[in-house]
């Protein structure tokens, strides 16, 4: 829904995303970019002789994608799909049966011309409490959505 009128502080959580890592919810991702061939996200044998893995990964791509959905969850698509960014590092492979939780903090609020950019320290862990990716995202929140200066 987002956060329309709503004061942002520092230190805010932004609503957790969880997200079940199922090898069909892999194959359906990397379909959708087109791609039909074998690969380390498809493909056991192949994810073994490219990766020396046991078995598939799911791509950085579904990690980058999930973050972008919590923020957007977060901000409202009006505000982040205008003016919203995610840089994420992928630290940790996540695998078919992971259960991956997306987490957020509000690092920073600074004034732009046109609103207060938003920034959002961004995490997100197996159920094991590994950590897979850390990164940033932003958006810049339009003057229109915060409340009046005092």
């Amino acid at each position: 829904m987002g956060r329309l009128n709503r004061h942002y502080a520092i230190g805010d959580e932004v609503t957790p995303l969880v997200k079940d890592m199922t090898q069909e919810a892999i194959n359906l991702f990397e379909g959708s970019s087109g791609e039909s061939g074998p690969s380390q996200f498809t493909d056991e044998e192949t994810a073994r002789e490219t990766l020396g893995t046991e078995g598939t990964v799911a791509s950085g791509r579904m990690s980058l994608s999930f973050s972008i959905e919590m923020l957007r969850r977060y901000f409202g698509s009006d505000v982040f799909n205008h003016a919203g960014t995610v840089d994420l590092r992928f630290l940790r492979p996540v695998r078919p049966g992971d259960t991956i939780t997306f987490t957020g903090k509000v690092i920073g609020l600074d004034r732009e011309a046109n609103g207060s950019r938003v920034s959002v320290e961004i995490k997100a862990e197996n159920q094991r409490g590994d950590t897979t990716a850390v990164g940033q995202g932003s958006a810049v929140v339009p003057n229109a959505y915060l409340p009046q200066d005092e």
